[in-house]
């Protein structure tokens, strides 16, 4: 199979996860806002940012550097991945017990306590999923990756639903994340087991220490981008209230569960970048700057739908009580094309070696979403965050872009972001004038401002001959996809 047509592949895998999984977690979501009062929803909010920060703090970058070796080398797989797999067991203890001693110190009842705790070993069980699914993605068999993301997506609303059922409340609830992220570790130790090797875990001191000097630079700097999307909802608690958590929490979720799209996308990209970014430079920078084309043509409907359709999205998916934060619900929207763009970069700067770059870098834009938020929540209140959202995400992509063009990559941005966001403008302005009308209206007035858009990308020229061939290329994997798969059936009979 060639590496176009894997990567369509796995964009189109990666795609469907996204759409399937993406639609299924907002259920969940909107399942968890309707049934609950606003305050046990900012309660929910708050423990699943809080044990994503240790989930975070757990991963130090491990994960995408197993990728980019056994990328480079597959012949190291066993030996790279037993030692990480152990690495990742103690790092994964010592956060929780880390967990254990900071959780009594809350200022937050019993159940969210526990709830913390609990939350906590829920994303301690994602961290091992990873160590194992890096595999996957590392040999660009993305779609067992999704299997198990849509899986998983699909088990966790249906504890939800029986916890609702059975009036569990919040700690019901962190079950249900617990249960499902242990199967879905389980089903990736399965995969990697029959398909690949057994990975017997090992202690190797000098390769810890080697993965760990080169993921803690790109693990922080990943870390603090992650962190950032939950600082909003933290000093939003901190600096006001939970109904005002609650408020802001029902569209920033909304605009989150989106984000699986471009962190699904990027997956199929990491191990080419990986290959090409030392070997062929040239090759590395074609990547390059068609991913940014790519991305800034994905986002840019979305947003136009977010920000026309504010609205009529609240009080569809979260009821008349969450439509006073349509003006964070059209910022948010706004905020998705730099937000997508920005998730290319931990793999770029990764496959490059400059992890300590992405690291300073991404602190000053933490830095800079701090400050906003505090300037911005006592005069915008649950506005402020949507604000400070869609400045530092901007900011941050501007610096990433700018290192990248000093390394001798240029993002070309100027030349390939205007036509999209033409299309986009004209695509806004369609669904603008639909946006009260009634829902028939809005179905035909959606499709419509699709094909308006396509049509202003077509007639700007926005795709060189080249990149169609790619295209046409790239379509072309379903028989070698079915051919790969029929050999390695075969093999492990």
């Amino acid at each position: 199979m060639k590496q176009s047509q894997r990567i369509v592949k796995n964009a189109v895998f990666g795609i469907g996860a996204s759409l399937v999984g993406g639609l299924v977690y907002l259920v969940t979501i909107l399942t968890i806002a309707r049934m609950v009062s606003v305050v046990e929803f900012g309660k929910y909010s708050f423990v699943l940012a809080f044990a994503m920060f240790f989930q975070l703090l757990a991963d130090a970058g491990l994960p995408r550097m197993l990728i980019r070796e056994i990328a480079k080398d597959p012949e190291a797989l066993v030996p790279l991945v037993g030692a990480a797999t152990s690495l990742i067991w103690v790092v994964s203890v010592a956060v929780c017990l880390l967990v254990a001693l900071i959780v009594p110190l809350l200022h937050f009842g019993t159940d969210v306590k526990i709830a913390a705790v609990v939350m906590s070993m829920a994303t301690m069980a994602t961290f091992h999923a990873a160590g194992y699914s890096a595999v996957l993605r590392a040999f660009e068999d993305n779609e067992l990756n999704y299997l198990g993301f849509v899986v998983q997506k699909l088990l966790l609303l249906g504890f939800i639903v029986v916890t609702i059922k059975l009036k569990m409340g919040l700690v019901g609830f962190v079950i249900a994340h617990l249960v499902s992220n242990v199967l879905l570790w389980n089903f990736y130790h399965i995969v990697v087991s029959r398909l690949y090797a057994r990975i017997p875990l090992r202690i190797d001191v000098p390769l810890w220490k080697s993965l760990l000097i080169a993921a803690l630079p790109m693990g922080g700097g990943v870390m603090l981008r992650q962190l950032a999307l939950q600082l909003d909802i933290l000093i939003l608690t901190w600096m006001t209230n939970l109904t005002t958590v609650g408020l802001f929490s029902g569209p920033y979720r909304i605009s989150m569960a989106l984000r699986v799209i471009p962190q699904t996308l990027a997956l199929p990209l990491y191990p080419l970048y990986s290959r090409t970014a030392h070997l062929s430079p040239a090759r590395f920078k074609e990547a390059y700057q068609w991913s940014v084309k790519f991305f800034a043509l994905s986002s840019i409907p979305l947003a136009a739908f977010f920000i026309a359709w504010s609205k009529p999205i609240l009080r569809l998916a979260l009821g008349a009580k969450f439509l006073p934060a349509l003006p964070a619900m059209q910022l948010l929207g706004l905020g998705l094309i730099p937000f997508f763009l920005s998730t290319l970069f931990q793999y770029l700067f990764a496959a490059l070696n400059e992890q300590r770059r992405f690291l300073a870098s991404t602190c000053v834009g933490s830095v800079l979403r701090i400050l906003l938020l505090i300037i911005l929540i006592p005069r915008f209140g649950f506005a402020g965050p949507a604000i400070a959202f869609v400045c530092a995400e901007t900011v941050i992509v501007g610096i990433w872009m700018f290192q990248l063009a000093r390394l001798g990559f240029p993002a070309n941005l100027g030349n390939v972001i205007w036509r999209p966001l033409a299309g986009g403008f004209a695509m806004a302005l369609v669904l603008f004038a639909a946006a009260e009308a009634p829902l028939l209206w809005q179905i035909g007035a959606a499709a419509l401002s699709v094909i308006v858009y396509g049509v202003v990308l077509f007639a700007l020229k926005t795709f060189s001959m080249e990149e169609i061939r790619h295209a046409r290329e790239g379509i072309a994997f379903v028989s070698p996809f079915i051919e790969s798969w029929a050999k390695k059936l075969k093999r492990n009979t």
